[in-house]
């Protein structure tokens, strides 16, 4: 048993004595053996440790979905605002005065252009200082006596006439009328005709409006002519003649027109003496008795009549 522990010793000192018997060059310096305490270790050969994988449980992974698409637009164009601004009515400004106003940091993405509106223009109003002409029909009716020889003098008479129309400024006109009018009383002893002719001035309340009043008044001439007894007696008067009324005018167009009034008149009866007419009356008729003594009954104050004259009519502006 001894030498078994003997035997075993020494082959466990052989390498560290062939590690001693190497040349000092081979160890570093202050180098020594180290000797552990304890039994011998049995030499063993030096085994490099082999790699061996483990294969595991197959696992399949699902491949990742694809990237979104992402489509890039354009940025837009900046927008572009105006602003305009309404000038006040022409009636409320006196004057106008051009303002410098500051330039105004626009927004990044907006530009805003200032449009100041001119201010309208001071327009004349309309004015109808144009002429015109056109036709009417008027009925007159007039209350008094002539000469005296009927009592039917003066009856109601009806016409057509024919008038100029102008303006020569904004509101007021002249009218020229010609008329002719005719009328009979009811026993067929009388017929009286007339033949106005008329100058009056108008003034137009509101000018510039498609609907006009208007206020007329004028003076003028009447040439009448009285039948008596189918022609038996005829004697001619020119008289003096006035009137003040006021109507309406309606323009249809531009051009056309229509108008109505209502006229008052004064007729101033500028006749001879009564012994003359009682005179030419004889010449004429000869001695009828009683029809030429009426005569006489007619008054040196009674010179004047008094009527109202309904007028409508139609007319054309250049």
């Amino acid at each position: 048993m001894k030498n078994a522990l003997l035997i075993a010793l020494a082959l466990t000192m052989v390498p560290v004595a062939v590690a001693d018997s190497s040349p000092a060059q081979a160890h570093p310096p202050g180098w020594r053996p180290y000797y552990r305490p304890g039994p011998p270790l049995r030499y063993r050969p030096y085994y490099a440790p082999v790699y061996r994988p483990r294969y595991g449980p197959v696992v399949i992974v699902p491949a990742p979905p694809p990237p979104p698409i992402v489509y890039y637009e354009p940025a837009p164009p900046p927008r572009r605002v105006v602003v305009v601004r309404e000038a006040p009515p022409v009636e409320e400004v006196e004057e106008v005065v051009e303002v410098a106003r500051a330039p105004r940091a626009p927004a990044p993405d907006l530009r805003e252009d200032v449009y100041e509106a001119p201010p309208p223009r001071r327009e004349e109003p309309e004015t109808r200082d144009f002429l015109g002409i056109g036709l009417h029909a008027s009925g007159v009716a007039v209350e008094g006596e002539k000469v005296g020889i009927s009592t039917a003098e003066n009856p109601g008479m009806g016409g057509i006439g024919f008038h100029l129309r102008g303006r020569f400024s904004e509101s007021f006109g002249l009218e020229l009328s010609a008329d002719f009018l005719s009328g009979s009383a009811d026993n067929t002893d009388l017929t009286q005709s007339t033949i106005p002719l008329m100058a009056g001035l108008t003034w137009h309340i509101l000018p510039n409006t498609r609907f006009q009043p208007y206020v007329i008044g004028g003076v003028g001439v009447h040439f009448t002519r009285l039948e008596y007894f189918g022609g038996d007696y005829n004697i001619d008067i020119t008289e003096l003649a006035g009137q003040l009324g006021g109507g309406v005018e309606f323009f249809i167009t531009e051009n056309l027109a229509l108008h109505a009034d209502l006229r008052f008149q004064t007729v101033f009866k500028n006749l001879d003496t009564r012994e003359k007419i009682a005179t030419d009356c004889i010449a004429q008729v000869g001695t009828q008795s009683g029809f030429c003594d009426n005569i006489h009954f007619t008054g040196e104050e009674d010179k004047v009549d008094l009527g109202v004259q309904l007028q409508a009519g139609v007319s054309w502006y250049f």
